[in-house]
C-alpha cells in the first residue's frame, strides 16, 4: 500500500508539473493572439511589436520575435538600448551568434558599464570562440555585479580550460567566487574538485574529498568516491583506510536508510572496489 502510494504521489506531481508548464505556454499563446489583435488595430505602433517579439522570444519562438524587433525597429521603437539587448539575447538563443554580436555592440557603444551586456557580450564570444576578447567582458561583469551567481561563476572558469587547459587561472576564478558567495556553495566546490583532478594536482584532490567528507551528510558516498580516487592514483593503503570509513559510515545510518537501493548499491561497489585491491596486493 505504501508502494502504491507513493507511486501515486509522484504521477501526481509529474502531472502538476507538466500541467504548470503547459499552461505557462498556453498563457503566452493567449497574450501573443490579443497582442496581434492589438497590433491590427494599431499597425504602425512600434511598441506593440517590441511587446509582441518578447512575448514570441519567451515562447522560444524566436525567428518570429526577431521578425517583430526589427518590425519595431523600422517604425522608431524609442527603447534603443532595450530593444538592441532583447535582439542579442534572441539572436543568441537561436545560435545566430554573429547577429547577437553586432547588437551586443550596438549596446555596448551607447553603454559600455552595463553589467547584462557585458556578460552577454562574453558568452557571444565564447560561441566565436573570441576567448580573450570574451574574458575581458566576463571579468567585468564577475567584479561590478551585484547578484551573480554559481553558474556565473563556473561559465567564467570555463573559457580560461576551454580557451588553453589554463586550470591555475579557472581555479583562482572559483576560489573568487567561494569568497563572494560563501565557502559551502556545493557547485562550486565541486567543479573545484574537478578542475583538480583534471590538472593532476592529487594531493589537493584529496584534500577536497575530505572537504566533502566534513561538509555533507553523505559521508558514505564520498568516503567510497576518494577511495576509488586513492585506488586509481596507487595509493592503495590509503584506499584501503578511506574503503574501511565508507562501510563504518554506511552502518552508522539509520537502519531503514540502509537497506534502500541507492546504499545497497553503493555497499556492493565499496566490497567490489575492496575485492579489486586485495587481490591485486
Amino acid at each position: 500500500m505504501k508502494k502504491l502510494y507513493f507511486f501515486k504521489k509522484v504521477i501526481c506531481l509529474l502531472i502538476l508539473s507538466a500541467t504548470s508548464f503547459l499552461y505557462a505556454h498556453g498563457s503566452l499563446s493567449k497574450r501573443i493572439k490579443e497582442k496581434t489583435t492589438e497590433i491590427e488595430k494599431y499597425p504602425k505602433n512600434s511598441k506593440l511589436y517590441f511587446e509582441r517579439g518578447y512575448l514570441y522570444e519567451q515562447h522560444e519562438e524566436f525567428n518570429k520575435a526577431i521578425s517583430d524587433y526589427l518590425k519595431s525597429e523600422e517604425l522608431g521603437f524609442s527603447e534603443y538600448l532595450l530593444l538592441n539587448y532583447r535582439k542579442a539575447q534572441t539572436y543568441y538563443n537561436n545560435n545566430n551568434f554573429n547577429k547577437a554580436l553586432e547588437s551586443s555592440n550596438l549596446y555596448l557603444k551607447k553603454d559600455s558599464i552595463d553589467v547584462k551586456i557585458n556578460k552577454l557580450h562574453a558568452q557571444i564570444l565564447v560561441k566565436l570562440t573570441k576567448y580573450l576578447e570574451a574574458l575581458k567582458y566576463y571579468n567585468y561583469f564577475i567584479e561590478n555585479a551585484i547578484d551573480i551567481n554559481p553558474n556565473d561563476i563556473i561559465e567564467y572558469s570555463a573559457i580560461y580550460i576551454t580557451k588553453d587547459k589554463n586550470y591555475k587561472t579557472a581555479l583562482k576564478v572559483l576560489d573568487v567566487g567561494l569568497q563572494k558567495l560563501g565557502n559551502d556553495i556545493f557547485s562550486l566546490q565541486l567543479k573545484k574538485l574537478d578542475y583538480l583532478e583534471a590538472s593532476l594536482q592529487t594531493e589537493k584532490a584529496i584534500e577536497q574529498y575530505n572537504y566533502f567528507i566534513l561538509n555533507t551528510n553523505r559521508k558514505e558516498f564520498w568516503y567510497y568516491k576518494k577511495a576509488k580516487y586513492l585506488y586509481e592514483n596507487k595509493k592503495n593503503e590509503d584506499a584501503i583506510i578511506a574503503i574501511q570509513q565508507a562501510k563504518f559510515a554506511v552502518l552508522a545510518l539509520n537502519y531503514k536508510f540502509q537497506n534502500t537501493i541507492a546504499i545497497k548499491d553503493l555497499r556492493s561497489q565499496i566490497y567490489r572496489l575492496e575485492n579489486t585491491i586485495t587481490t591485486k596486493n
